[in-house]
């Protein structure tokens, strides 16, 4: 449906231990240009050259004129429960099944993360599925379900490579409605009913 959603080429990646504050993301992402949807993919580096995606997602929001400022949220909330941040922190429980699950799944005893694990060994991977929408044959109405087919062949990606889904995606994307039904192109739909 979309070229381009390789999952070891970004279109950019923001290193958490470059940032003070989680906030600093709603910046970055309209500094790369995100303007509405993209998919994401958080990854655990424990070392320069060691990595592992903890989850991949995604966000289509629906952009009111005061939210559009906002395009980045849902990186946010998810880093914002995350330790290691200066300045003030989250009161709020979104976001918080992202830390909660890296602690009761993945932390020593239950996996290979250990206690000490901070902001620094996050880095966040991310695609533009608004830009990359301008360049296929897909109607502005469809821009959920191609967000969605983008989170799918993230972890389908992932799946073909590693033999399972990334371990704190609970739902399955590549088993979606999205990411398996066929789709009809803008033009051929205007073709025949238009």
């Amino acid at each position: 449906m979309l070229k381009g959603i390789q999952l070891y080429n970004p279109d950019f990646a923001i290193k958490c231990s470059e940032l003070n504050h989680f906030s600093e993301v709603y910046a970055i992402m309209r500094a790369n240009g995100i303007t509405k949807s993209y998919v994401y993919g958080m990854c655990y580096q424990p070392g320069p050259l060691t990595f592992d995606f903890l989850k991949c997602g995604m966000s289509c929001p629906s952009l009111e004129e005061k939210r559009g400022y906002q395009v980045g949220e849902r990186i946010t909330r998810q880093l914002a429960w995350v330790p290691g941040w200066q300045g003030t922190h989250v009161h709020s429980n979104n976001g918080a099944d992202f830390w909660f699950g890296i602690q009761h799944f993945m932390m020593v005893p239950n996996g290979n993360i250990p206690t000490t694990f901070n902001k620094n060994e996050l880095t966040v991977a991310v695609w533009d599925v608004s830009s990359r929408m301008k360049l296929a044959d897909i109607s502005d109405h469809d821009e959920y379900r191609a967000t969605a087919w983008a989170e799918g062949e993230l972890v389908a990606q992932y799946k073909q490579r590693f033999g399972k889904k990334p371990s704190l995606n609970i739902q399955d994307p590549s088993k979606s409605k999205y990411y398996t039904s066929g789709y009809t192109p803008k033009s051929v739909f205007n073709s025949l009913f238009g």
